[in-house]
C-alpha cells in the first residue's frame, strides 16, 4: 500500500519576478516554512523581490543552483519528511519541466508534494502581445551563446508556414540577451538558408520586462526593432503568423504598429507551396512512368520512392514543412537516378 509520509514539499511559483505577482497563498506557506530553497538559475528574478526575500526570510532561505536542486534533491526530500520545506521557482513551477524530476522522485519515495501556482511569463507575454493564445505554435529559446539558433530559425519558419505565431524567449543569464542582438543572430541564419524570414519589413512584436513598472510593448517592422531603445532584459520577440482582424487592430491601436506594416504583413508560404508542387509532381510520375527494364531492385527502389512520398505527405499534414521538403527531395532523387540509368521513362510536370 502506498503511504505518503512526512510534511508536504511545496513548489511555489514566484510569478513574473516582481513582488506584486506573489500570491497570498505563496506568502502564507513561505512564512510557515522552516527552510526555503530559492531557484536562482532557471529564470529571471527582479532585484527588488530578491532583496525582499533575503530580508524577510533571513536564516531560512538558501539560494539554490542547479547542483543543489537537481543533484541534491534526495537530501531536500529527506528534509521534507521532518520539517516544512518549500522551493521557490520563478513564474509557474512546472511550466518548464526542469523541476518535474523533483516531483517524480517525491512520488516514488512517498513524500507528499504540493504545487502553488504562479503567474507564468509564458501566458503573460502572450497576453501582453494582444495576439490570440490558441494561434501560437512551438515556443523557442535563444541563448546568448547562439547555440541552436538555426533550429530556432527553422521553428519560426515552420510555425509561420502553418499561420501560427512564434514566441521567442531570450536568455536571461549573465545580463540577458537583448532583442537587437537576437535579431542579428537570426539574420546570419537568413544569410545561410535564405528562406525569406528576415527582412526589413517583417512584422515583429517586441516585449521587455513584462510585469514590471517599466514594461515595454511594441510592434513594428524589423528594421525599426533594431534601432529601438529597450529597458533591460528580460526580452522576448514574437513573429506573428496569420492575423485575425482583431489581432491586427490591437497591434495598431494598442502596441503602436503603423497600419501599413500590419496591413501588408504576409506569413511565409514559400516552402508550403513548393512542397505541394513537388508532392503532386512525384505522385504523377509514380502513377504514369514507363518501366524499361524490370527487376527486383527496380521495384524495391520505386517502393522506397513511394515511401518517401508518403512520408512527405504526412510531414506536410503535421506542419513539418522542412521534413516534408527533405523527404520529397529524396523521392525525386531516386526517380531521377532510375531515369539516368534508363530503367524508367518519364517527364517531370513543372
Amino acid at each position: 500500500m502506498f503511504v505518503e509520509k512526512g510534511m508536504p514539499l511545496y513548489l511555489i511559483g514566484l510569478g513574473l519576478g516582481s513582488r506584486g505577482y506573489l500570491t497570498l497563498k505563496a506568502l502564507e506557506i513561505m512564512k510557515r516554512s522552516d527552510k526555503i530553497y530559492l531557484d536562482s538559475y532557471t529564470s529571471f528574478i527582479g532585484r527588488d523581490l530578491l532583496d525582499e526575500l533575503r530580508k524577510s526570510f533571513e536564516g531560512k532561505i538558501v539560494e539554490a543552483d542547479r547542483r543543489i536542486l537537481e543533484e541534491g534533491s534526495s537530501s531536500i526530500l529527506e528534509e521534507a519528511e521532518k520539517m516544512n520545506v518549500c522551493i521557490l521557482v520563478p513564474g509557474d513551477p512546472l511550466i518548464a519541466t526542469t523541476h518535474l524530476s523533483i516531483i517524480l522522485e517525491a512520488a516514488r519515495k512517498g513524500v507528499k508534494s504540493e504545487i502553488v501556482y504562479g503567474v507564468s511569463a509564458y501566458s503573460a507575454l502572450i497576453s501582453a502581445s494582444c495576439l490570440q493564445a490558441y494561434k501560437f505554435g512551438k515556443t523557442v529559446t535563444i541563448p546568448k551563446s547562439g547555440v541552436g539558433i538555426e533550429s530556432c530559425y527553422r521553428s519560426i519558419v515552420e510555425n509561420m508556414e502553418r499561420g501560427l505565431h512564434t514566441l521567442i524567449l531570450l536568455d536571461t543569464a549573465d545580463g540577458g540577451l537583448e532583442i537587437p542582438a537576437a535579431i542579428r543572430m537570426l539574420s546570419r541564419v537568413e544569410e545561410k538558408l535564405g528562406m525569406g524570414l528576415i527582412s526589413e519589413r517583417r512584422l515583429l512584436v517586441c516585449l521587455a520586462r513584462i510585469g514590471f513598472s517599466d514594461e515595454f510593448r511594441w510592434a513594428g517592422p524589423l528594421a525599426q526593432a533594431l534601432k529601438t531603445s529597450y529597458p533591460p532584459p528580460p526580452h522576448s520577440i514574437i513573429f506573428p503568423g496569420s492575423l485575425h482582424f482583431s489581432e491586427a487592430e490591437a497591434l495598431k491601436e494598442i502596441l503602436g504598429a503603423d497600419p501599413e506594416t500590419v496591413d501588408s504583413h504576409l506569413p511565409l508560404r514559400y516552402s508550403w507551396s513548393r512542397v505541394s508542387k513537388y508532392i503532386s509532381s512525384v505522385d504523377s510520375v509514380l502513377t504514369a512512368l514507363k518501366v524499361l527494364e524490370d527487376s527486383s531492385e527496380l521495384r524495391e527502389t520505386l517502393s522506397l520512392a513511394k515511401s518517401y512520398l508518403e512520408d512527405s505527405q504526412r510531414f506536410q499534414s503535421e506542419g513539418r514543412i522542412l521534413d516534408a521538403l527533405a523527404a520529397i527531395s529524396y523521392a525525386e532523387g531516386l526517380l531521377d537516378g532510375l531515369r539516368l540509368l534508363r530503367k524508367v521513362e518519364f517527364s517531370w510536370r513543372r
